[in-house]
């Protein structure tokens, strides 16, 4: 009977050990994982996909282990900065870790790498692809051929494309290897961030230990430190954003969302928001600054990179249109859509007169049709939830004084647009894993507030998506198990329904934020 209270005293009082301990048991399992560089040939790669998700399983079972250790402990404020520190220095221990590792779960680095050294030689990353004989003189041995989709444009935004020369430059100045020198320019970012998080939870009267559920979670561990990825810095610009709009400072808060567009062009999701609140506290005058000075701030940066004309936005053209990846509710249109497309209207609608009709034509042309139908589905429902929460910001006047209102927003909107898309890469979602850790400062009643654990399996599962290497790697045959979806969506989605019928709100997610 006693065994609990004994067991919680335990944990109050020797938390900052345990956390140490557990960090240092994490820390070892982060090494195993930097020794991981899986051989050609289908049974190594397995063994070390298998060996990835045991290692991945341990990491999560020490975080969940530490969050543990960080709620016992609250809300001792004596040993407050020990926690931090140890929280802190776990995550650059980490991440450090990786840093060196050849990326091997994705190569995205590598085009991020060529886009940098293109900018090297003095020529727009828009201009030409990969695979463009003009761009002959410029490829090496050891960037361009690990380049995937070589005839794409480049879709990276222009700040990215700065980012990517400074990264290969770093890697000159200090003799490391191309894609070191930016993974730790990211990395650094990313830390960054876990500093930010601090500050901004102690802001809104929330324990800063909470940043242990991003400072630790091997998503961004992995992802920015292993594969180098450029989400984390979409992530930082977004919340250093809502630092400086909770704070009313509506001017610096465009900017950092400008840069968030140039990182990732989603962020333009937010804009009407920022206009609301800034006419709302300041007037018409104060929101058609804030609208001026993100458009500015584009404009300033695309304006190096206009010569390139439309190929600008080619490569993001073929990704919108073609490109689909580990789809949760897009895959549930999308199925239905494609089996009940009759051949008559595949044919009058996607097959021009003078086309040769064959029936891998009516196959390629129903899937395009089929995404085009799907498509304009999910975006009407994206744009009903979306239109509801700007209704509502505007009718109760919530921004940005609840600031926990803000962060509901934020959530589920991402999560609406994550979860419609027909892509989602697993570093996608660290746009929303650090908006995650102020789940105490969001309203009980809240929508987002049951949605908010379930997102965070979903940053556990998401892992499984790298299945897909197991047949790729060895064989180049992109093939997603039917299993993983449904394990990867179903858990956080069982989650999900749990926490909606336990709060009651099952018929009246959408009447609150």
């Amino acid at each position: 009977m006693n065994a609990l209270p004994t067991l919680a005293a335990a944990l109050k009082k020797h938390h900052n050990s345990l956390l140490a301990l557990l960090g240092s048991l994490s820390l070892l399992l982060y090494y195993f994982l930097s020794q991981q560089s899986p051989s050609p040939g289908a049974a190594s790669i397995n063994t070390t996909l298998n060996q990835f998700f045991v290692i991945l399983a341990l990491l999560f079972a020490l975080l969940l282990g530490a969050v543990t250790v960080v709620r016992a402990s609250l809300p001792q404020k004596n040993t407050l900065r020990l926690s931090l520190f140890i929280i802190f220095a776990g995550a650059f221990l980490f991440r450090m870790v990786l840093v060196g590792q050849s990326p091997w779960l994705s190569n995205d680095i590598f085009r991020y790498l060529w886009d940098g050294r293109l900018l090297d030689h003095g020529i727009n990353p828009y201009t030409f692809p990969p695979a463009a004989d003009e761009l002959a003189q410029v490829r090496d041995a050891e960037i361009y051929p690990n380049v995937d989709h070589k005839n794409v444009h480049s879709v990276y935004p222009p700040v990215l494309q700065i980012l990517f020369w400074l990264g290969l430059k770093t890697s000159e100045l200090f003799a490391l290897a191309p894609f070191a020198g930016l993974k730790l320019l990211f990395v650094l970012v990313d830390l960054g961030l876990v500093l930010v998080l601090f500050r901004l939870l102690a802001q809104m009267k929330i324990d800063p230990r909470w940043a242990i559920l991003y400072a630790w979670h091997p998503l961004p561990i992995i992802e920015i430190a292993g594969s180098g990825h450029t989400d984390g810095l979409g992530a930082f610009t977004l919340i250093l954003m809502t630092a400086f709009f909770l704070r009313q400072r509506f001017s610096l808060a465009a900017v950092f969302l400008a840069l968030g567009f140039l990182i990732k062009f989603l962020t333009v999701m937010f804009l009407p928001f920022l206009a609301v609140a800034a006419w709302q506290e300041g007037g018409l005058k104060k929101a058609a600054s804030t609208i001026a000075i993100f458009t500015l701030v584009i404009l300033v940066c695309y304006a190096p990179f206009v010569m390139a004309g439309e190929n600008l936005y080619a490569g993001l053209l073929v990704y919108s249109e073609k490109w689909r990846f580990n789809d949760s509710l897009f895959s549930l249109v999308f199925t239905p859509v494609h089996w009940l497309l009759p051949d008559e209207l595949v044919k009058f609608l996607m097959i021009p007169a003078h086309w040769e009709i064959s029936p891998q034509v009516y196959v390629t042309r129903r899937i395009d049709l089929a995404l085009i139908i799907a498509k304009l589905i999910v975006g009407a429902l994206f744009l009903f939830v979306y239109l509801r929460l700007l209704l509502r910001g505007i009718k109760s006047k919530i921004l940005p004084q609840a600031a926990g209102h803000w962060f509901a927003i934020l959530i589920i909107i991402l999560a609406a647009f994550f979860l419609l898309s027909p892509t989602l890469q697993p570093w996608y979602l660290l746009w929303l894993l650090p908006l995650l850790c102020f789940k105490e400062g969001i309203p009980a009643n809240a929508s987002s507030s049951t949605l908010i654990l379930s997102l965070w399996i979903l940053s556990a599962t998401v892992f499984l998506s790298y299945n897909v290497l197991a047949n790729y790697l060895p064989s180049g045959l992109w093939h997603e198990p039917l299993w993983v979806r449904w394990v990867e969506y179903g858990i956080p989605c069982g989650v999900w329904l749990w926490a909606m019928r336990r709060s009651g709100m099952a018929s009246t997610r959408f009447r609150r934020l």
